[in-house]
């Protein structure tokens, strides 16, 4: 079992790839340091941010929420690597590069979240109502006086 959003692949690859972001950006014109450096960087932080923010709620809806706000702010960085590149500010090579990283981040957060919505979909047809999803697997919830409904 995952103990930390440190030990999900998908996190460590957007990790890496906002590192690279912050790396490439380093030689953008200065003149774009509040402008499509601080966008570009944000978006990407917002993703490895994202999915550590899911897991840490522990409610595999929240975790499922999360990993859309996370596809919302990759969507952005292809966006913004994009521009970057037809404004001759990253070469073609940087772009590839960006881009397939993006894209297997992508499938990784769309496997995690087609395999947890698979979870919730298989708790939710053989659970009571009493239970309820939570640190990615089930909890119980018992009433004041103790016996689980």
């Amino acid at each position: 079992m995952v103990r930390s959003f440190h030990e999900l692949e998908v996190w460590k690859r957007a990790h890496a790839m906002v590192l690279e972001v912050y790396r490439v950006t380093n030689g953008f014109p200065r003149s774009e340091l509040f402008g499509v450096v601080s966008q570009l960087r944000r978006a990407a932080y917002s993703i490895p941010a994202n999915i550590a923010e899911g897991y840490g709620r522990k409610s595999t809806k929240e975790l499922l929420q999360c990993l859309a706000i996370a596809n919302g702010s990759l969507e952005e960085v292809r966006y913004f690597i994009l521009l970057s590149r037809d404004l001759s500010y990253v070469t073609p090579l940087v772009f590839d590069k960006l881009e397939k990283d993006l894209k297997a981040i992508a499938e990784m957060m769309e496997g995690l979240a087609r395999s947890l919505r698979r979870r919730l979909s298989l708790h939710t047809k053989s659970s009571a109502s009493s239970s309820r999803i939570t640190d990615h697997g089930t909890r119980v919830t018992r009433p004041p006086n103790g016996v689980a409904h």
